[in-house]
């Protein structure tokens, strides 16, 4: 009632300066955090002793998977713009959002909303369906944080040991390696076969084979960096090959995007955000 009241007498716009203000504290209060956490973290790793070579290390490969994946966010925030406006979205992928998470909530939103994202981006957002959107697109997503919170003190003792344990009789395989190598394939079947179902699904038109199209390609990137840092002593490559991987892959599909319209080639008009969900 109070949204139907606001919008009422006010008129509702996502793009308002409340919105841009609430994404400036949200960035300001990361930056700052991360900041401190930074500064903190190497005072005390100066005075442990610990290899200084090793955190320079850390803080360029972080650094890496901060700035190259963020143009692949950037895509993202442009596909949502249509339904939810500049803010949320640049809130929800610059701080805990997932590109491809957050595109597949905002689209079921938009779809129980209004049928379809296309009818509901064609029509005039309301500050009731706004909140809809974004509590379905915030609050499943924040299990994961919350669960670490509350249940890392119990967990972690417990991951420790597993670390420690041996698979096999001759001590070769590592538990924790080894679940965690689990859980990394399991993931890449998933989005491969969820590849392979939008193939299925639409045979006849181009777009449909971009996921698949940038698991290959990444694949195959990683392959050739691995031979590059095992084979040809391209240590460096080490930090940044995931990362090359993943802007090799989404440059692969854009340029067969890019002619995909240029020559007017098929294209499903139900799946706009193709190009978006293929650079995962």
């Amino acid at each position: 009632m109070s949204f139907n009241l606001l919008s009422a007498f006010v008129g509702f716009n996502p793009n308002n300066g409340l919105m841009y203000g609430l994404f400036g504290a949200v960035i300001v209060f990361i930056v700052a955090m991360s900041a401190y956490y930074i500064i903190v973290s190497v005072r005390r790793a100066k005075v442990i002793g610990m290899d200084m070579g090793k955190i320079k290390k850390v803080v360029t490969t972080s650094v890496t998977f901060s700035i190259l994946p963020a143009i692949g966010i950037g895509v993202g925030v442009v596909t949502l713009i249509g339904s939810l406006g500049i803010a949320l979205p640049a809130i929800r992928l610059s701080v805990i959002g997932s590109l491809q998470y957050e595109s597949m909530m905002a689209d079921g939103a938009a779809s129980a909303l209004a049928g379809d994202m296309e009818t509901f981006i064609a029509g005039s957002i309301s500050a009731k369906d706004f909140v809809t959107i974004a509590t379905v697109m915030t609050i499943p997503i924040i299990t994961g944080p919350l669960l670490v919170l509350l249940g890392y003190k119990k967990m972690q003792p417990k991951f420790a040991m597993l670390t420690h344990k041996s698979g096999s009789p001759s001590g070769n395989v590592n538990l924790g390696d080894l679940l965690f190598q689990v859980v990394f394939i399991g993931m890449i079947l998933g989005y491969l076969a969820m590849s392979v179902t939008t193939i299925a699904g639409a045979t006849n038109f181009v777009d449909s084979y971009y996921n698949f199209i940038a698991i290959v390609v990444a694949a195959l990137c990683m392959y050739v960096f691995d031979l590059l840092i095992n084979k040809a002593g391209q240590k460096w490559l080490d930090s940044f090959s995931t990362a090359f991987s993943m802007l090799i892959a989404m440059g692969v599909v854009a340029v067969i995007s890019y002619f995909s319209y240029k020559n007017n080639w098929p294209l499903n008009p139900d799946d706009a955000a193709a190009v978006v969900s293929a650079i995962l």
